[in-house]
């Protein structure tokens, strides 16, 4: 499939606004076209959920590497945790996906965070029951496959951005955000994430009572260009 370029962007703060996050993004390159972001969230915070977030991410990492299909990634992935903690350890797992293969968008979610989409000029929300892995043997992720269209976008976060504020009475104008998503460019996706987060820090003046992180998506009309970009700002 032609004529399209993917936009991706993700930002994460952990808890507090210091030390190690419990979340883990990575993004993978799909062998027969495509890529796809993964967030996985650890039980609890800092390094220990670290642990937990890293192992599941980078096990979705290589069954997508290998060809894996992404209910099959999640399947996956959900008994390498249980198997490996013995149900006692959970964590959440979103995967977003742009299949050229298939051209299509595909999302995985074994999360309560909703997957937020822009599709033909609409905005909805992939929500509802998808239950976190880790618990139980036989848990399934829920997924939706899109059409692979310009100007969609696929936007999720963890926890912590849906909390935010919540202990000042506080929270995200998501009318606001809304609104902000049906006219966004998707050269604009990387800075509208920045603030995104931003924003969810501000709420809990500045020091996170849950890690935070967004991941976006988006499909632009490709511009002719075969360079391709990618830029990180990682403390250490």
């Amino acid at each position: 499939m032609t004529g399209m370029r993917l936009e991706v962007a993700w930002a994460k703060m952990p808890k507090g606004g210091f030390g190690e996050s419990g979340d883990s993004i990575e993004l993978v390159e799909r062998p027969l076209g495509g890529l796809t972001l993964i967030l996985a969230d650890g039980q609890g915070s800092g390094p220990a959920a670290r642990r937990i977030s890293r192992m599941v991410a980078m096990k979705a990492v290589s069954l997508i590497a290998d060809g894996s299909r992404d209910g099959a990634v999640a399947r996956a992935v959900q008994d390498m945790l249980y198997t490996a903690r013995e149900g006692r350890v959970t964590a959440t797992l979103a995967l977003l996906s742009a299949d050229l293969h298939s051209a299509t968008l595909v999302v995985a979610r074994n999360s309560p965070s909703p997957v937020v989409v822009r599709q033909q000029g609409q905005i909805f929300r992939l929500e509802g029951h998808a239950e976190v892995i880790g618990t139980y043997r036989r848990t399934k992720p829920a997924m939706t496959e899109l059409p692979l269209e310009a100007q969609s976008i696929l936007l999720t976060y963890s926890d912590g951005l849906a909390t935010a504020g919540k202990r000042y009475g506080k929270g995200l104008d998501w009318d606001r955000i809304d609104e902000e998503l049906a006219v966004l460019a998707g050269s604009d996706l990387g800075p509208w994430v920045d603030d995104l987060i931003a924003r969810g820090i501000d709420l809990d003046q500045g020091r996170p009572s849950d890690d935070i992180s967004v991941m976006a998506l988006g499909v632009v009309a490709d511009d002719g260009s075969a360079l391709r970009k990618l830029q990180a700002s990682i403390p250490y």
